[in-house]
This record gives C-alpha cells, sequence and structure tokens, in this order.
C-alpha cells in the first residue's frame, strides 16, 4: 500500500549542459508533477457514477460498505502515486556502501490490466525531482529506467508465473509466486480478504482496526493498529467511497512490488484519509503523511534501509472491462 520503492530505482540524472537547461528543465519536470496532482484532485473527488451510486445500501440509519457483490475478474486499474520525501538512506553493494540525505518529490505511474487469469502491468512513469540541498540548491531531476515492454503475469494452477522465457522473468516468478495475491489486493485487482461486517456507518462513526481485522487496510504480512473516523462520502473518479480520518501504526514485512522488489518496513501514519470503496472491498484513494524506516531489496536481496517522512497523494482509478 504505502511502498518506499524511491530508494530501489536505477535512477539515471538527465545531463544539463548548462545552469539555464538544468533550471529549464526541472521547470518542466515540476509542472509535470504539479499536473498530475491537479489531475488527482479533479478524478480523486468527484460526483458518484449514477450506475454506481444504485448499488450503494443506503438508508436513514446509515450506510453499508458491501461485500457481497461477484469481484469482477477483468479489471483495469491506473495507479498514480506522488510523495514528497525526506529520508536518510544508505545503500550497501558488493563493493561499497554509501549514505546520503534524500530529498524530493517522487511521482510513480502504472496501469494494470487483469483478465481472468492474467495480469499485465505497463509503468507509464517514475521519476524524482531533487529538491536539492543547503549546500547545492539546484534540483536535480532523475527519471528510472522505464520497462521496454508490459510485464505479463499467467496463474498457473494455484501459482501465479511472469510469462516470460529468460533467466530474469524466471527469477522474478520465483520471487513473486508466493506473494503475488498481495500484489492484486494492493492494486485493487482482487478483494480484501476482510472488510466490514453488516453495521450501518453514519458520518461521525469511529473504528478500530487491529490484530485480525488489520488485512481491511494493510496487504501481507502486518501487525499494528488504527483508528478511523468517517468524515464524508465522496466518490473516486466516479466511484461512491466513505472518506476515513486515518491515524494509526504497522509493521510489515517482505512486501512485494511488481518488480520484484521486498520491503520491510514500519510506518506511523501522522495524519491521513482513506476512501473505501462503499460497493466492493478496496481502497481507491489515500492521502497520508508519514514517517517510516525500511529496509528493501532487488528479488529479496535487502540492501536499502532509510528512514524519514514521507507525504504520499495515492488514488487508484478502478473500472471494470468487457470481457
Amino acid at each position: 500500500m504505502m511502498k518506499f520503492r524511491l530508494l530501489s530505482f536505477a535512477l539515471i540524472a538527465l545531463a544539463a549542459s548548462s545552469c539555464d537547461k538544468a533550471k529549464s528543465l526541472v521547470g518542466k519536470a515540476r509542472s509535470a508533477v504539479a499536473s498530475e496532482i491537479a489531475k488527482q484532485g479533479e478524478s480523486g473527488s468527484t460526483k458518484p457514477d449514477p450506475a454506481l451510486q444504485k448499488l450503494v445500501d443506503q438508508t436513514a440509519e446509515g450506510v453499508v460498505f458491501r461485500k457481497d457483490l461477484p469481484f469482477p475478474t477483468h479489471i483495469e486499474t491506473k495507479v498514480t502515486r506522488v510523495s514528497e520525501v525526506s529520508i536518510r538512506s544508505s545503500e550497501a553493494s558488493a563493493i561499497e556502501k554509501t549514505s546520503k540525505q534524500v530529498k524530493g518529490t517522487q511521482t510513480e505511474i502504472g496501469k494494470f490490466e487483469r483478465s481472468d487469469d492474467q495480469i499485465r502491468y505497463t509503468n507509464l512513469e517514475s521519476t524524482f525531482i531533487d529538491s536539492g540541498t543547503e549546500e547545492d540548491k539546484q534540483a536535480a531531476i532523475h527519471q528510472a529506467a522505464k520497462a521496454s515492454k508490459p510485464l505479463v503475469f499467467i496463474k498457473s494452477g494455484s501459482s501465479w508465473k511472469s510469462n516470460g522465457t529468460d533467466f530474469l522473468s524466471a527469477a522474478l516468478s520465483k520471487t513473486l509466486s508466493p506473494v503475488f495475491d498481495q500484489i492484486l489486493v494492493e492494486n485493487a485487482l482482487a478483494p480484501r480478504t476482510l472488510w466490514f461486517g453488516k453495521r450501518r456507518f453514519k458520518i461521525g462513526d469511529q473504528l478500530a482496526v487491529t490484530g485480525a481485522t488489520l488485512p481491511m487496510l494493510v496487504a501481507g504480512k502486518a501487525t499494528g493498529s488504527f483508528n478511523l473516523t468517517l468524515e464524508s462520502f465522496e466518490a473516486v473518479d466516479g466511484h461512491p467511497c466513505g472518506v476515513f480520518k486515518v491515524t494509526g501504526d504497522y509493521s510489515r514485512k517482505q512486501f512485494p512490488d511488481i518488480d520484484g522488489n521486498l520491503t520491510d518496513e514500519d510506518v506511523t501514519i501522522q495524519s491521513g484519509k482513506f476512501w473505501l470503496s462503499l460497493i466492493y472491498p478496496i481502497i481507491l484513494r489515500e492521502e497520508t503523511d508519514t514517517i517510516q524506516t525500511i529496509s528493501s531489496g532487488e528479488r529479496g536481496n535487502l540492501a536499502t534501509h532509510g528512514r524519514g517522512t514521507r507525504k504520499i497523494s495515492l488514488v487508484r482509478e478502478w473500472k471494470i472491462t468487457t470481457k
């Protein structure tokens, strides 16, 4: 849900032959990030789609967060995550260890497509804008190398495997097969295993999420607790949601991303809001101000460590597609 993937990126600095050119690049990149945040605002809080609103179970006594509808098997989710980070990180390789302060804005945009037992992932954008330090005010732009083609995973029996035939695909399958269901839940491609009961909620109602109920909010192997307060009803890209104020903390072990990185993390949400669907057991938007401690590495090799703050804006644009 809230991964510190920045530290796992193979960042490539965009060269500038002059100070003016560098400033121009920074300005353009910042404008692109501002535009993406604006688009999130537009899609993140909209009027509900009338057809979806008809599926909402709401009476004078309150609303039920439904989990009884058959979950669709043909889905497209565009996931946009914009993070303002300030962390102290250290990285270890076979030849050296490095430590540095990382501060800036990270943008990740990816598209997931599910068609029954096939998942396709396309990396649309992975960028980082360094805000600079006191010693060096000149900001730098970094961009992660993009995959040359989408990643495709096929379910074989009870396991998910990459459909590639090379060594890297085999390694990716070995890492992700045991935990691929966590990726599906995290990106709203599968329903959360635990959700609300039959209780009806009104504005102002509170809920404690801890122990056995934690998978409502955090996928994977996690412990922790949250306090939720229902603040309003809004729509994310037309999808009706209940908006909860959220505080709390959790620890999670070996949580995967689609590229085969596994992360251990301790996260404190100082303040935040979650947009939970009123129709299906999925989370469609998150706005959080966090403190995080992470250890992350490619395909199980935990080589990167960091601690700091991360302010996250996450939107999952979710829609059912035709077969």
